[in-house]
Parts: C-alpha cells; structure tokens; sequence
C-alpha cells in the first residue's frame, strides 16, 4: 500500500477513535454517530491500525537513512566548492570502503574511516560539541567557540583513547597534496577518504583550548610507528600560520618536528621558508620548512608504484624513520585532540 493510502487509512481509524467514548473499566463502546452520518463506523477500520503504523514506521526509519547519506555527501559537496568544475567529489559509492588494519596496536590505523549517517541536532546551537571527545567516530560537527561558524570533521574514536580531530589522513594516493596555499588554507578532500582539514580550522581548533599532536606513520614494509606531542598550535593566516606550539614528543617514530618549530607554513605559491630555494616547489608538497628543505615532508608525492623510488626528498619522508632522498611512507595520519585536564 503507497505511503498516501496509508496515511488516508490511519487518518480515518483515528476519526473513528474520536466518535469512541471510553468507560471508567476501560471498555471501548462505540457511539451512533458516524463519518458520513449514514454508516456506522466499522471495527474493521481499527484492525489494521497497528499494522499501517508499523509500516510508516519502517519508512520513516528508511528515509532517515537516506537522509543520513546525504548529509555526508553535503559534507563532500561543501568542502569541494560545489558541484559544477570539481570532478573530485568523491561521491561515487559512499559504502566501498576497503579493507582496514587490525587495531589492537595502540598505534594502529584504521586508514579507510568508515561512513557513518549523521547523528544529533544538524542545526549549530547549544548542543554542538566543541571537539571529538564523547562523541560518534565518523563525520561530527562541531563548533570550537560560540562565536565561529560550525564545521564537519572526522572524529577518531579508536586509536590512545578516541577523542581525536583528524587533520591529515593519507594512505593510498587518492588526494593530491602538492597544492597551492589557497588550497591548504580552506582544507581539500572528502573527510571519509583522503583529505586535509585546512589551516583556518586547524587554526580555529589548536587556539581555542590546548590540544595535543599524534602522527601515525606506516611504512611499506608494515611498520607502524607514532609521535605523540602534549601540546600544539599554530598561528593565524596573518602570521602565516606558522608552528607557535610543540611540545614535549614521545613514541617511536623519532621527533621529526622539533626543527620546523616556529617556522611559518609554506606552499608552491607562497614562498615562507628561511631557504633560498623554494622548498615547496623543490619538494613537490607544502610544510613547515624552515633553512633545509630536506627534513620531514608528510605532504610530499604520494608513492604508488612501491619498486619506484621518489627521488629527490619528495617523498613523503619523516626524519628518523624514512629520512629520504629516495622512498615514502604508505600511510601518514595526524590527529588533534584537547589534552587531558585542558577544559
């Protein structure tokens, strides 16, 4: 029975309950007057009444799905510019998600996120959170101060603890890093496949509470390696946004960003780097470079073909672990959330 026929059904049971008078004992006596004032209302209006219910139930539950569905390609389409002259939308089968690394590791990576319909308020107001602690792994919004436009990121709730804001996700080269700063200053990519979650939000977040950095890295043969720092920040586009805060590291994956500290973020098109070279032309990538260009670069060419090497220190490279010229990591991700005690 279509959705209208459903509706005409239940709206009619329901008149039939109004003409109804119901006795202190609870027993259903029915009155003589009726609908059209010729018949008497039939019993046989209310039999199927749960049953209509039932079913209008179900299809309220499978439009919300749906609706769930489209609010993550929203999200792709908003992040993307719209959808006319943007062929990487990437809105073409929301649910092939590959396969995903074991996460018993504490260090482990669940390098494809999976899809999750939106859950909660969609509107910003009193209830939206002001980071990923406490809430749903997948796509979340949230809204870091009161006075700041909400916006979508992708809240890691697996890996130390959950509570993570992810700012860097790379693991198969679906996403171009080697962008110009426009690009990097708004954010590029899908955030349920690659992508990077832009310098003004990640300005937005790192400034209004203190938050702490984990970068996790894979190499090809496997390897899993993390750095942990408690405390990091950067600065507004203003200040280029440059590395203000990094704090104590840990992990195993060697401190890597220790150099790049006070350095201001530099793309093919806006030269910052203490360098005389550009360095992020050289390095095909964008970063915190400061006098070399030849230290970390987690933004470099993404390297597909694993028996060609990238030459030339543009690979994506982590001093310590994978120093470079040649070669590149598989899988680099970087997470933000508010340390522990931080409000």
């Amino acid at each position: 029975m279509s959705q209208m026929l459903q509706l005409d059904a239940l709206v009619m049971a329901m008149a039939c309950l109004t003409t109804t008078q119901t006795d202190l004992g609870g027993g259903l006596g029915m009155v003589p007057p009726t609908l059209d004032n010729s018949t008497s209302c039939p019993i046989s209006a209310l039999s199927g009444l749960t049953t209509r219910i039932q079913a209008l139930t179900n299809d309220i539950a499978s439009v919300k799905e749906q609706i769930g569905g489209l609010q993550e390609q929203l999200v792709d389409l908003r992040r993307s510019g719209g959808p006319a002259g943007y062929p990487g939308l990437g809105l073409g089968s929301p649910n092939a998600i590959g396969s995903r690394l074991p996460d018993s590791h504490l260090s482990s990576l669940d390098v494809e996120p999976q899809l999750l319909a939106a859950q909660g308020p969609v509107a910003g107001g009193p209830t939206t959170p002001s980071n990923c602690i406490k809430q749903q792994h997948g796509v979340v919004r949230i809204r870091v101060r009161a006075n700041v436009e909400p916006f979508f990121v992708f809240c890691d709730q697996k890996v130390r603890g959950g509570g993570w804001i992810m700012v860097v996700n790379r693991y198969d080269g679906s996403e171009d890093f080697n962008r110009k700063w426009a690009d990097y200053k708004i954010g590029f990519g899908p955030l349920t496949t690659e992508f990077f979650i832009g310098l003004d939000k990640l300005h937005q977040i790192t400034s209004s509470d203190n938050y702490e950095l984990l970068v996790q890295l894979q190499n090809r043969k496997q390897e899993l390696r993390y750095a942990l720092y408690d405390h990091f920040g950067i600065g507004s586009e203003s200040e280029q946004y440059h590395l203000n805060v990094l704090g104590k590291y840990q992990g195993d994956a060697a401190d890597a960003l220790s150099q790049h500290t006070g350095k201001k973020f530099s793309t093919q098109d806006r030269d910052n780097d203490e360098s005389e070279a550009n360095c992020a032309a050289s390095q095909s990538a964008a970063f915190w470079y400061g006098s070399s260009c030849n230290l970390s670069n987690p933004f470099g060419l993404y390297q597909r073909l694993l028996e060609r090497d990238v030459d030339g220190y543009k690979g994506i490279l982590w001093r310590g672990f994978l120093d470079g010229p040649k070669g590149s990591l598989k899988i680099v991700r970087m997470m933000v959330r508010p340390r522990s005690g931080s409000s």
